[in-house]
């Protein structure tokens, strides 16, 4: 399909899902779609949108999952996303998405999956996303980040996917994050890490995938990194 996506939508008020994907669609996203205020999934992801994210999607409080990924988006995340207590998924990977990453999308509690990468996102790495106990993915690789990795995301227990590579991240590598036991991708390459690498990364008993090049990093291989019997 191309064009633009009908403002006219914005008035099936009883809508669940609106699922446009993998298209051509041009223009903006209707700030009308704050109407539908049923709605559980919106997935406009892979067409060539451009334009905003609408503040207006913040009234969307049935939300589950919002997916802009793979559009042509520009301008900041906005911050009334936080307001969507019901999301799981927020996926605006692959836009043109500036400005610093919102602490307020700590407010989301029942997110699961946090995808934001391939964007020009700027700023710190907020250490209360610490807080998203249910997060499972937290994908930041290929922005503009900076400043250290958070201790605070070892409190992240049900955490598969920590995906930074590709940024300007400096500092040591947290020896905090030896608590993710549920870890199977630790991909830290291509940043300004500095220090030595913990040897308690070798308590990662589920970690398939381990990347740190491209980094300052000194000091020898830990050899507790032997134990990673799945890396």
């Amino acid at each position: 399909m191309t064009g633009h996506i009908p403002t006219e939508l914005g008035n099936l008020v009883n809508l669940s899902a609106l699922l446009l994907s993998d298209n051509q669609l041009t223009s903006g996203i209707p700030s009308k779609f704050g109407n539908l205020k049923k709605l559980e999934r919106l997935e406009l992801r892979q067409n060539q949108l451009t334009g905003a994210i609408p503040t207006e999607l913040g009234n969307l409080h049935n939300l589950q999952e919002l997916r802009l990924d793979g559009n042509q988006l520009t301008g900041h995340i906005p911050t009334e996303l936080a307001n969507l207590e019901n999301l799981s998924a927020l996926l605006l990977s692959d836009n043109q998405l500036t400005s610093a990453i919102p602490v307020e999308l700590a407010n989301l509690e029942n997110l699961e999956r946090l995808e934001l990468q391939q964007n020009q996102l700027t700023g710190h790495i907020p250490p209360e996303l610490g807080g998203l106990t249910d997060l499972q993915e937290l994908i930041l690789h290929h922005n503009e980040l900076f400043g250290h990795i958070p201790p605070e995301l070892g409190n992240l227990n049900n955490l598969r996917e920590l995906i930074l590579h590709h940024n300007e991240l400096t500092g040591p590598i947290p020896l905090e994050l030896e608590n993710l036991n549920n870890l199977r991708e630790l991909i830290l390459d291509h940043n300004q890490l500095t220090g030595r690498i913990p040897p308690d990364l070798g308590n990662l008993q589920n970690l398939h995938e381990l990347w740190l090049g491209g980094n300052q990093l000194t000091g020898s291989i830990p050899s507790e990194l032997g134990n990673l019997d799945n890396l």
